[in-house]
Formats: C-alpha cells, sequence, structure tokens
C-alpha cells in the first residue's frame, strides 16, 4: 500500500507541469466534449508544495506478537519502485505429515497425545461448558433473592450507612418467598409514595407507633419497585424522599393533626400491608383498600364504646375492693363522663381541656354521692373513672417509640401524654378544691378496701375488664376473647410476683413482660399488632387508686402536697414500668414468631 502511494505520487510530480500547459491552452481552445460523454472537470493547483515526508527516513514497523520469523523481511514500504519484494516468512511452517497425523490421532484417541502442551478440542469444549455452567448458577445465585438482586455500590467500612431494603432483614417479610418487582417509571413512582404517605398517615390517626408505621412505609416502596426512597418520620410528620440515579430527587410529606384509636383499623391495615409483602395486591387494589379501611364506619356504635368503658370501670372497681353497688354506679357515672368527653371533642376542645372536663365532673359525681350518702366508696368511683381517661395506648407507643430508636417522635407523644395527664390531675384537684370550699366532709384515703373476693372471682373480673376495654377501643371481634385470656394469664403472674416479694414496682413490670410476649404470639397469629391486645390486658396494671391518692393530698392540704407529688411520682414509675415490659414481652416473643405476619422490624441491624 505504501509502495502504491509512493508511485503515485511520483506519477503526479512527473505529470503535473504538463498539466499546466495544457490547462492554458484549453483556456484559449476551447472544445465541446462529446454529448454522450459526461467529463467532470478537475481544477489543480498552480504551485505543487513539495512533499516532507518524501526525504523522511522510514522505519520497520514494529512485530507484536510473541513468535517472529528468524529473518525479518524487508518491509515493503522502504522498497524501490524497481524492486522486488522478497517473500515474506509466515510466522508459523505448516504442519509436517507427522504432525497432521498426532492431530487427528489426538481427536480419535485423546489420552495418546504425543504433544501434551497442546489443549485438544474436547478440553477446550469442556472447560467452555464449565465456564458456562459456572456462569449460569452465579446468575441463579444473584438472582435468588431481592436483596441480591439490587445490590448498589456501597463503601467497604464498618460505619457505611443500611439500605432501606435492610431493615427489613429482621422482619417476617423477608419469609414470604415473593419476589419484589422491577423499578417502577416516574409516574408509578409517585403514585406508590402517595400511597406510602396516605397508609402512614392513617396508621399514625389509628395509633399505631413509629417503628409499624416506617416498616409499613418500606414494605409498600420496595413491593412496588420504588427502591431509592427514605423515610423519615418525626413526631406528627412522615416525610419520603426520592432520588432516583440520573433524575431530579422529590421529596413527599404528611402531617398528622388528629389522633385517636381504631384497633380494628389498625388490624386492617396490618392485614392489607401483609399481603402487599406477599405480593397479592396490586397497588391499585391497594389504594382502593386503603381507602375502604378510611371510610369504613367503626366496629361497634357509639352508645356501645361509652358502655363497654363503663363496664371495664366497674369491673375496675370490684378489682381493687370495691362492692357490686359501687361498681353499678360507677358503670353509668363512667358512661357519662365519656359522653362528656365526646361531646368536647366533637367541639374540637383540645384533649387537656377534655380530660380535664372528665376529670371534674367524675370527682363531682363521686363526692356529691358520697356527701349525699348514697354510697361510701367515692375514691374507688373516681379511680376507676380516671383510668378510662388515661392516655394508656399512647404512654406505651411513646415508650416503645423511644426504645426503638424514634427518641423526638417519643418525646412528642410523651408531652401530649404528659398534658392529657396534667388536665385530669387539674380536673380532679378542681372538684376536690370546690367540695372543700362548700364545707364537705373529708375522705379518708388511707382506708384500703376491706372486700377479699376469690382469686378465680378476680380473674375472671379482670378477663372483663380487658374486653371491655377492648370493645371501648373499636377492635375486632375475634380479637376480644383472647385479649381477656391473655390479661388473665398475666394477671396470674401478677400474684405470683406479689407472693414472691417483688414489690409494687417490679411486680406490674413482670407482668407486663407476660402480657407483651403473649399479647404478639396471640395478635400476629389472628392478623392483628402487638398493641391491639397488650393495651387493653395490661390495664389492671395501671395504678388508678394511687394517682387518685396523689391527687386528693395535692388538691386539699398544703402540707401533704409533697407527700402527693412523691406518690405521683411512684404512679408514673409504675406506669412507665408497666410500658416498658410490654415492650420488652414483645421483643422477646419475636424469636417465636418470625413466621408470622408482622409489619414491624427491628431498627437496629448489622452495619
Amino acid at each position: 500500500m505504501a509502495n502504491e502511494q509512493r508511485g503515485i505520487s511520483e506519477a503526479e510530480e512527473q505529470v503535473e507541469p504538463q498539466t499546466g500547459q495544457e490547462s492554458v491552452d484549453e483556456l484559449h481552445n476551447p472544445q465541446e466534449p462529446p454529448a454522450e460523454v459526461s467529463i467532470m472537470p478537475v481544477i489543480r493547483p498552480a504551485v505543487t508544495l513539495p512533499n516532507p515526508d518524501v526525504d523522511a527516513r522510514q522505519m520497520a514497523p514494529q512485530v507484536t506478537e510473541p513468535e517472529t520469523a528468524p529473518e525479518d523481511p524487508v518491509p515493503t514500504s522502504v522498497l524501490a519502485a524497481g524492486d522486488d519484494p522478497e517473500t515474506v516468512v509466515p510466522l508459523r511452517e505448516p504442519p509436517k505429515p507427522e504432525q497432521e497425523a498426532a492431530y487427528v490421532q489426538e481427536k480419535t484417541a485423546p489420552d495418546t497425545r504425543k504433544f501434551p502442551a497442546l489443549t485438544t478440542w474436547r478440553q477446550a469444549f469442556q472447560g467452555l461448558t464449565d465456564r458456562t455452567k459456572a456462569k449460569s448458577a452465579d446468575h441463579d445465585g444473584d438472582w435468588a433473592s431481592f436483596t441480591e438482586e439490587y445490590t448498589p455500590y456501597t463503601e467497604a467500612l464498618p460505619t457505611q450507612a443500611l439500605r432501606l431494603v435492610d431493615r427489613l432483614q429482621d422482619s417476617p417479610y423477608q419469609l414470604t418467598g415473593a419476589r419484589y418487582k422491577a423499578v417502577a417509571e416516574a409516574k408509578e413512582a409517585h403514585n406508590t409514595m402517595l400511597l406510602a404517605l396516605k397508609l402512614g398517615e392513617t396508621m399514625f390517626r389509628f395509633g399505631a407507633g413509629a417503628l409499624e408505621v416506617e416498616t409499613s412505609i418500606i414494605v409498600v416502596t420496595q413491593a412496588y419497585g420504588v427502591f431509592d426512597a427514605e423515610v423519615d418520620i418525626t413526631n406528627q410528620s412522615i416525610s419520603l424522599n426520592f432520588a432516583p440515579v440520573g433524575e431530579p430527587p422529590a421529596t413527599y410529606q404528611r402531617v398528622v393533626r388528629t389522633w385517636g384509636s381504631d384497633y380494628a383499623g389498625l388490624a386492617d391495615l396490618h392485614q392489607l400491608v401483609t399481603e402487599i409483602a406477599a405480593g397479592a395486591v396490586e397497588r391499585d387494589d391497594a389504594h382502593a383498600r386503603l381507602a375502604a379501611i378510611r371510610q369504613r364506619k367503626k366496629t361497634f356504635p357509639t352508645w356501645v364504646s361509652f358502655l363497654a368503658n363503663g363496664v371495664w370501670a366497674s369491673a375496675f372497681v370490684i378489682f381493687i375492693g370495691g362492692s357490686w353497688f359501687s361498681a353499678l354506679l360507677t358503670l353509668g357515672v363512667t358512661a357519662l363522663i365519656m359522653a362528656t368527653v365526646y361531646l368536647m371533642g366533637r367541639l374540637r376542645a383540645p384533649d387537656v381541656f377534655a380530660t380535664m372536663a372528665g376529670g371534674l365532673m367524675a370527682t363531682l359525681i363521686a363526692f356529691g354521692l358520697y356527701w349525699s350518702e348514697v354510697f361510701r366508696d367515692p375514691a374507688l368511683m373516681i379511680a376507676a373513672s380516671l383510668l378510662t381517661l388515661v392516655p394508656s395506648l399512647r404512654i406505651v407507643s411513646a415508650v416503645q417509640d423511644g426504645i426503638n430508636g424514634f427518641p423526638v417522635t417519643s418525646a412528642g407523644r410523651m408531652v401530649s401524654s404528659a398534658l392529657v395527664y396534667v388536665g385530669l390531675v387539674a380536673g380532679i384537684t378542681v372538684g376536690i378544691v370546690t367540695f372543700s370550699m362548700l364545707d364537705a366532709p373529708e375522705i379518708d384515703i388511707t382506708a384500703m378496701p376491706s372486700r377479699q373476693y376469690p382469686y378465680w372471682l378476680i380473674t375472671a373480673i379482670v378477663a372483663i375488664a380487658a374486653m371491655g376495654m377492648s370493645i371501648a377501643e373499636q377492635t375486632r371481634m375475634r380479637l376480644i376473647l383472647p385479649t381477656g385470656l391473655v390479661s388473665a394469664v398475666g394477671y396470674l403472674v401478677y400474684v405470683g410476683a406479689v407472693e414472691l416479694g417483688l414489690g409494687p414496682s417490679i411486680a406490674p413490670a413482670v407482668a407486663a413482660v407476660v402480657v407483651g410476649f403473649c399479647a404478639r404470639i396471640v395478635a400476629l397469629s389472628l392478623g392483628a399488632p402487638q398493641l391491639v391486645v397488650a393495651v387493653p390486658a395490661s390495664i389492671f396494671l395501671l395504678p388508678g387508686l394511687m394517682i387518685f391518692r396523689a391527687m386528693y393530698e395535692i388538691g386539699t392540704n398544703v402540707e401533704m402536697m409533697s407527700g402527693g407529688v412523691m406518690v405521683l411520682l411512684q404512679a408514673s414509675v409504675i406506669i412507665m414500668a408497666m410500658a416498658s415490659g410490654l415492650v420488652l414481652g414483645d421483643a422477646l416473643a419475636r424469636p417465636l414468631t418470625s413466621g408470622l405476619k408482622s409489619n414491624e422490624r427491628r431498627r437496629s441491624g448489622h452495619r
């Protein structure tokens, strides 16, 4: 190729002067070309510049092959026009007849090889087959689970951040066997994020803990293909950040401004999240089911909820040693108190003032009946009535959030629970001060109830109280009786702890651990979260009578105020121990419920 280019350049140098003269003559004597021949004129420069590469020294090309001939041939690019190129010696000589015979023998009988260094076609094919099988096995192993399928780049550091899907490592959702779907498109991701936000908001409104809400949101986003998402729960706000690779990020946020308790709704949401994790519900169907849950009427009418509160309050009167007549009066008074609180809630009064009105009404009615000598146990009635106003679910959820790694959310719930608690204390104190100004007879708060009931009756009363609170909190019908049974078991453990001399603070905590343990197993078996069973089953552990005694000492005598504050602090410690025991029992039961469906997972993981 180089010789041809050199020859062409030399020919152009020889023809170039003549071409210039001919072009001048053609300009003076133009001739018409034949019609049947189309000639394209070629315009050449009048001055031809010298080629600087003509006299340059030509270097032989470097041969990079591992094997070369004994004598390298002269490159054709440095040959003159009249030189004959030498014959290039091939890098490998053609095989000799004996070598060809050896190759044939190797193909037919590989064991008798004459050239052991050469790879036969059988070995080459076998190696290719082995490599193909190895790649196929690696590919199947990579697609065995979603965690191995979706493996973005992560730093090899001991403190690297967990991926969002790794939050489900200790959750039973990883055992469903369902393969998560492919990455969703932008529009599909938007709809999925809205579904996750609405689900989390609904769970918060129904009384779920932050741990359960966060895990449910993670399940929804991962199940519907939104992998590059992060969730953050801070007190009343839920934030979702979606940052796909190569796309601008988007942030979604919802603020929960109203609170309540709907155990049936929590159970339905729990079942929905379980089916989403198993891949049994499409996203559009999940939207429809969530809307139906939000708009569904409660399990029991409002008046049934009022009576249920009265039932478990009257059962608590029997539990602490009150008379049957006092229990009957407590039923009616508690129903009236709850109706008052409900009415103030409809008027959009803050919870602290609604609770204050309930505590004031309970105190006025109890002291009025005592002043009129209708009955002699006003302390028991007030103690049982105020237990219906204590935000037990919120307190347990706050303790659970603090233990599970949501300190801000836990602090917010603690503050709101403390305000309700203060409102309750203020209502009772105002009632006590009002009757003391009217010269009403004082009551002996140090007198203990003298009635003693057999253990089997108290056990049945405790179960009735738990079932009554379950109905008041709008639980499902299938959960009412199991809640009573769990409460009965917890009471028997409490009696055993008291007999062992564990004290008034340790015995409720031990019983709460057993209640939390059994509640998780029972609740997950029936398709509901643990709090739905644990909170009603542990209501008998609340120190209602101790709270009333502390309030009475604070409101009636300044000299007794310090003692009342100490008693109130002791009651608060018992409540916190009870809530912590429920969370501990739930954690202890997790290894036994790994095969059950739960939208909770441990926040701590391997880092």
